[in-house]
């Protein structure tokens, strides 16, 4: 399937709004970001989080979250046709830096870094995540 260079910049701005939402404590905006049916989950099972509501409850609390997100080596891994409804289906990778601050007191200048691997679809609203997977670490 091929996208344009206007789906691919759509697409690859994703992480940059989830980064923001995130920083900024504003759940709401990932409305931006993910589906209204999306998954995010910790790799390993620590975490799922099931629907766009339970996302934004979890990402609007901030004793959570690192002090930044500092998102980087974005890129598209693939396309495929998504099973669901025929359309184009992207898996997208990036990393991210997480600087701790607020979220540990105890060690507020630790870095922690890890893996997010994305599926992306294409809705009426524009380009969003469907199923975020992130890994502690490489």
């Amino acid at each position: 399937m091929h996208l344009t260079a206007d789906d691919r910049l759509d697409i690859m701005e994703l992480t940059a709004r989830y980064a923001a939402a995130l920083d900024l404590l504003q759940p709401e905006k990932l409305r931006q970001v993910f589906t209204t049916d999306a998954v995010w989950e910790i790799v390993g099972g620590a975490r799922r989080l099931d629907g766009l509501d339970e996302i934004m409850e979890f990402m609007g609390r901030p004793e959570v979250h690192p002090g930044a997100h500092l998102m980087t080596n974005v890129f598209i891994d693939g396309v495929e046709v998504d099973p669901r409804d025929g359309g184009p289906l992207v898996r997208l990778s990036s990393r991210g830096v997480f600087p701790v601050g607020p979220s540990d007191p105890r060690n507020p200048v630790a870095v922690f870094y890890g893996t997010y691997d994305d599926d992306v679809v294409r809705t009426a609203d524009g380009w969003r995540i469907r199923h975020r997977r992130y890994r502690f670490g490489s």
